[in-house]
């Protein structure tokens, strides 16, 4: 049987077999899907290896979806514009990039009838996931983008678009945004404690955690009781899921 799965760095939390699996089963295709939980240092054997396995795409998830860059042949839009990739094609000796995030994050707001057009948003972090979700934020009308994340430098150089650049503290002060996305691993259940926490919040806030489990994480804990709205990211996993399996169901044809 013919695999894909899931690369990342303490993962065995992940739902994504689970989807994956009983999506393949209802639906009869002959992919099996496993972690490829790994450090660091086991990247390059891993791609060093996939030439001869029979592996034929992967999902990539933190802290790989930029590292992985180097290993591929070809990225197909958008994931060439924001510059991450959580979804990889096999093709022979050939890698392709893909990035479900954008499309998975979309539909998402969409099911949740979240409207971005004209907001004001933060994003806390500065990775893969933020970029695809800055870029999804841009593509459906937000007007203001701020972000927020520890490596300042970085976001300067990686992010000439946002309106301004925060450095994650002690105090937020979260009365000026409509929204705020959580696209760190802050208060998941690897790592459940927040280093910040919330002075005001504008009425009707609403508080994304792209983080899924805990299913009420302590960054959405810490919302509701200032009167926020507050979503995790468990729809936008199943709809990037769904997007990666039609992208790996095409190339097998």
């Amino acid at each position: 049987m013919r695999k894909c799965g899931l690369l990342g760095r303490n993962i065995g939390y992940s739902k994504s077999p689970k989807i994956h699996n009983d999506y393949y089963k209802i639906h009869n295709i002959d992919l099996e899907y496993e972690l490829f939980d790994m450090e660091d240092n086991k990247v390059d054997e891993f791609f060093n290896n996939l030439e001869h396995s029979n592996i034929i795409g992967f999902n990539v998830t933190i802290p790989y979806k930029e590292k992985v860059l180097r290993y591929l042949n070809h990225l197909v839009y958008p994931s060439n514009i924001i510059g991450a990739v959580n979804t990889v094609v096999i093709r022979g000796n050939t890698y392709l990039g893909y990035n479900t995030d954008y499309f998975g994050f979309i539909k998402s707001l969409q099911v949740k009838g979240i409207d971005v057009k004209g907001k004001t948003i933060l994003i806390l972090g500065n990775g893969g996931s933020s970029k695809a979700i800055f870029y999804a934020l841009k593509d459906l009308g937000a007007s203001s983008i701020d972000m927020a994340g520890r490596n300042i430098k970085k976001m300067e150089r990686e992010f000439l678009l946002v309106d301004n650049i925060l450095n994650i503290s002690s105090d937020f002060n979260f009365y000026k945004y409509d929204m705020v996305i959580n696209c760190t691993p802050l208060g998941n259940i690897n790592n459940p404690q927040l280093p910040f926490t919330i002075k005001r919040i504008k009425k009707d806030l609403i508080i994304y955690d792209l983080n899924y489990k805990p299913s009420k994480t302590k960054l959405m804990e810490l919302g509701e009781s200032l009167g926020a709205i507050c979503v995790n990211g468990e729809d936008m996993l199943k709809f990037q899921a769904y997007e990666a399996i039609d992208i790996w169901c095409e190339n097998l044809k």
